[in-house]
């Protein structure tokens, strides 16, 4: 059965936009070498697509003989994403454009614990940017979430949040409600969002990539041969499998997980416990340090107690990593969460992977430090939706 002209046409303009996804300014005759469409085609829906406002005419460019080619780019006031990360520790929020800018975001810290906080600081989010970003909110339609849990991806709802105390959370129904319209909505588990923010920041270098996140909890995600692994129902909880049968008791009802000894929890538990076996005179409140301060005193060469916590937390960390490698074979795996920013534990995680893990798996791995920024999750989202929503790029079957 033969495509129809309509089909046909549909699949030349969404290659077309496509062609903008690695290059933000493009001339027809670019446009044309990478879709080998003829000139009046590729002049025909430009056209149209300057016309849907999809498509901006920006200036002449440089010519060599002849007239001056125009210049086309994606017009960044077309489309508006609305990014949300929710942590427990509150909500960054972000608004993308269709060039996957980050025209405004927003730090929101609220303590997040159950259904009433978590949606009072969504409503919170929404009444703030109606507030400060009210034209650009009446044009956004789609909104993407990042949450720390277990992800029912075609319900749009969240299956279970030990981070959130969330359970049975429709954010489907929850976003039509507060942004009073029906919207598109996507939903990805944290380090969902992380991992693609390292995919498209990357230029999609690795097809099989793993990440793990290592801050407040322990959390992993994996692109199998450039598609991110999405199954509903399936979290790749590694913070909650066992690898102490008689250790501590997690907040999931088992115990000895890998949370219960890796992370900012156990790390502040365990200099604490250091620090008052050392001075037994004194009282150090260990609720008061984050993963971020313990790092910052290993950095500074100058606390011997930061430098034997984080060293064992990194020695965990290898450990998670020997297991994760074993399972899914990748070619890199990123490291993101406040050890990442320890110049030595890529290699000394890389060390251990390639001694321990099964020697197939191992001969070209590379082991890296997340380096695309606090931003990360907000444009991996946005890129992703895109790329759903604007630039697939399509063929007809043969």
């Amino acid at each position: 059965m033969k495509a129809g002209k309509e089909t046909i046409k549909y699949i030349n303009k969404q290659n077309i936009l496509s062609v903008f996804r690695e290059k933000n300014e493009v001339t027809k005759a670019e446009i044309m070498e990478v879709t080998k469409l003829s000139a009046g085609t590729v002049s025909a829906l430009i056209r149209e697509l300057v016309g849907e406002t999809l498509l901006m005419e920006e200036y002449y460019g440089e010519s060599s003989g002849g007239r001056k080619p125009m210049i086309y780019s994606l017009n960044g006031e077309r489309v508006r994403i609305l990014t949300l990360k929710v942590t427990a520790k509150g909500i960054l929020a972000g608004i993308v454009n269709l060039k996957g800018e980050i025209i405004w975001h927003k730090s929101l810290p609220v303590r997040i614990h159950d259904k009433a906080t978590f949606s009072s600081a969504l409503k919170d989010t929404a009444a703030l940017i109606e507030e400060q970003q009210r034209n650009v909110m009446e044009q956004i339609s789609i909104v993407a979430y990042s949450i720390p849990g277990i992800i029912c991806y075609s319900s749009r709802s969240i299956v279970y949040s030990t981070a959130l105390y969330l359970e049975n959370v429709n954010l489907q129904a929850l976003s039509n409600q507060l942004f009073r319209k029906d919207m598109e909505v996507y939903v990805f588990k944290d380090t969902d969002a992380l991992i693609l923010g390292e995919y498209y920041g990357t230029r999609k270098d690795s097809r099989n990539m793993l990440y793990l996140l290592c801050d407040q909890g322990v959390g992993m995600s994996v692109i199998s041969r450039g598609s991110l692994l999405r199954m509903d129902g399936c979290g790749l909880e590694i913070g909650h499998t066992t690898i102490d049968l008689h250790g501590l008791p997690c907040k999931c009802s088992s115990t000895g997980c890998v949370g219960t000894l890796l992370g900012e929890k156990p790390a502040a538990a365990q200099y604490t416990q250091m620090y008052e076996t050392i001075y037994p005179e004194s009282i150090l409140d260990g609720t008061m340090l984050s993963y971020d301060v313990l790092t910052d005193w290993y950095l500074e060469g100058k606390d011997k107690i930061a430098d034997r916590v984080m060293r064992e937390q990194i020695e965990l960390l290898s450990l998670v990593a020997v297991n994760a490698v074993n399972l899914f074979n990748p070619d890199v795996v990123v490291i993101g969460g406040p050890v990442s920013r320890i110049p030595e534990m890529a290699g000394m995680v890389e060390a251990w992977v390639k001694e321990k893990a099964l020697k197939p798996f191992t001969a070209s791995i590379s082991i890296k430090a997340s380096r695309q920024g606090y931003h990360t999750s907000l444009y991996g989202m946005a890129e992703y939706v895109l790329d759903k929503e604007v630039f697939t790029a399509v063929s007809i079957r043969k």
